[in-house]
């Protein structure tokens, strides 16, 4: 088996790993339905093009950065009608109502009892039987030749990071590391990478 491997790896500063301030100004709420009040879950709430945002938890509360030069925040979910609203650098905590909107379900059958499920003349059973007997057979290895590409892609960040402590002490020499912020999939908070390492690998097999 060959390989071949591209390998590369920048690390932005070293001090950049000093601590950051963990408590930044947040925008904080909760969403509810505005005809039963019931708290909403898996509203998307974010800042309209700046792909910066979050989502409400179970109980409807939601938590996202607040930044001084973004004052549209936008809430959307399905079956609601979606609400933009202007906020102030002030503003800490927002309470949101979503009207629901028309939606027309579909026909839904209803029947009165379980089907008796059977193994016999099943032609998704009968799929899986193939499968299986076949599985051997569709190894890579079976091949007299393969070829493929692989990519990997690990990134270190330092957590909690905003705008606005980017533009305090040492880091206000560095204007540049505002346009290397990013927000978290995981927790939704601002993040700023310091180490990226990405790996390319061809894996090219020959009996």
């Amino acid at each position: 088996m060959r390989m071949k491997q591209r390998y590369h790896q920048y690390i932005i500063l070293f001090f950049l790993l000093l601590s950051v301030p963990n408590t930044f100004a947040q925008l904080k709420g909760v969403v509810t339905d505005s005809i039963t009040h019931e708290p909403l879950m898996y509203v998307s709430v974010y800042y309209e093009g700046k792909g910066v945002g979050g989502m409400t938890a179970m109980d409807g509360s939601y938590q996202i950065p607040v930044h001084k030069e973004w004052n549209e925040v936008t809430f959307s979910a399905i079956g609601y009608t979606t609400k933009v609203i202007t906020i102030h650098s002030e503003t800490k905590e927002l309470n949101v109502q979503l009207l629901p909107s028309d939606i027309q379900l579909g026909e839904v059958t209803i029947r009165p009892q379980k089907e008796h499920y059977s193994r016999k003349n099943n032609p998704a059973v009968e799929f899986m039987r193939k499968v299986i007997a076949h599985k051997s057979s569709q190894r890579l290895e079976e091949n007299d030749y393969y070829q493929y590409d692989k990519y990997q892609k690990m990134k270190m960040s330092l957590n909690d990071v905003t705008p606005e402590s980017l533009q305090k002490g040492i880091y206000k020499k560095m204007p540049f590391l505002i346009d290397q912020i990013e927000i978290s999939p995981e927790s939704q908070k601002f993040i700023l990478p310091v180490s990226i390492k990405e790996t390319a690998s061809q894996y090219i097999y020959r009996k």
